[in-house]
């Protein structure tokens, strides 16, 4: 797949290291910083979607009073924040790049609508990419189930398309739409492109807000969150499977456990084990097997990693945790919505 992107990829990585350093020596001249920007940089290349960040930079340049809001493990991404793309600073609160897993870009706008977007692609990369926007018309059931709205294919104009797409142009007459979608994401980059809209009436919006499911509610009821880390984690949490309910929460109402300890992203997984003296190699392995299940198909590996685990004196309550857990947050994703509540001068718009 990547292949089909090197060129575009390629621009992306010039345009980009160039803009980087521009902002970094005015802004930042941390080495670190910079070293860790240049590895994200490598890590979208390698993923095939760097030239789409490259679009996101360019028509933030032309719109500058619009924002974006990620989904997803990419809101870890330093590259983002000092690009001014992403409200979510990787390093306040501790989002190691290394668990971007992210395999194409989830991301809405704050202040602009999709189509102006859309159409900025179109007259900006007419002669690079072809924009096609994903449709549930002749999906099986079970595809559509898969699909989300105002997913968008990127095909380069100079590639050979598969022989089997159909095309139609959609009711603005704007983009085209490929019939049957789902049987394309394979093999083309995919983005979702959605939007999000300001809060109003700010003197009644609080970081309570950011609760906006009956679940997560129920959550903070038991938890009594107060500070922002306690709401990202009831947030992270309330999104997980087999991470609270039969899991910690018998343990919270037990009082084993309390919101300073309890498990509730990736990152807080990672930091257990590194706070363990876990190498960091071997700290990633393990979290990569926990949050991606794979009990079933690798059960000796679990046993390997338990032994590692009590040989760095974890303790087994924590152990039994992450033997429970079938899906885990990304601590970035509750960060970016907790921002999104509470940042009045960039995200709220009052009457």
């Amino acid at each position: 797949m990547l292949d089909k992107y090197e060129d575009l990829n390629l621009s992306a990585k010039d345009y980009l290291i160039d803009e980087l350093d521009k902002i970094y020596y005015e802004k930042y001249n941390e080495e670190a910083i910079l070293k860790r920007c240049h590895n994200e940089i490598n890590l979208f290349d390698e993923k095939g979607y760097l030239f789409i960040i490259e679009i996101l930079h360019k028509f933030k340049k032309e719109n500058k009073n619009i924002y974006y809001h990620f989904r997803g493990m990419i809101n870890n991404s330093l590259l983002l924040y000092v690009l001014g793309l992403s409200k979510v600073n990787p390093l306040e609160y501790n989002l190691p790049y290394e668990l971007i897993t992210d395999r194409t870009i989830n991301v809405d706008l704050i202040g602009i609508d999709v189509v102006s977007l859309v159409d900025f692609i179109s007259k900006n990369y007419y002669d690079k990419l072809r924009i096609v926007a994903g449709s549930y018309e002749k999906c099986e059931i079970e595809e559509r189930n898969q699909l989300e709205e105002n997913h968008y294919l990127f095909i380069p104009t100079l590639y050979e398309e598969k022989k089997d797409i159909t095309f139609r142009l959609n009711i603005n007459n704007i983009f085209e739409t490929v019939e049957n979608y789902g049987n394309f994401t394979n093999d083309y980059i995919s983005v979702r492109f959605g939007e999000k809209y300001y809060l109003f009436d700010y003197d009644k919006v609080d970081i309570e807000n950011v609760l906006n499911i009956d679940f997560e509610k129920d959550i903070a009821s038991i938890l009594k969150p107060k500070t922002i880390s306690d709401y990202i984690k009831v947030k992270s949490v309330g999104h997980g499977t087999s991470v609270w309910r039969n899991n910690q929460e018998y343990l919270v109402k037990e009082e084993k456990i309390n919101i300073n300890n309890l498990i509730a992203t990736r990152e807080d997984i990672l930091e257990y084990l590194l706070d363990h003296s876990i190498d960091k190699e071997m700290a990633l392995e393990i979290l990569n097997y926990i949050y991606r299940n794979k009990w079933n198909n690798y059960p000796n590996l679990w046993d390997k990693y338990v032994k590692i685990m009590k040989e760095h004196n974890c303790e087994d309550i924590f152990i039994d945790i992450f033997s429970k857990i079938e899906f885990i947050f990304g601590r970035g994703q509750a960060v970016s919505e907790c921002l999104f509540v509470l940042d009045k001068e960039n995200y709220i718009e009052c009457n």
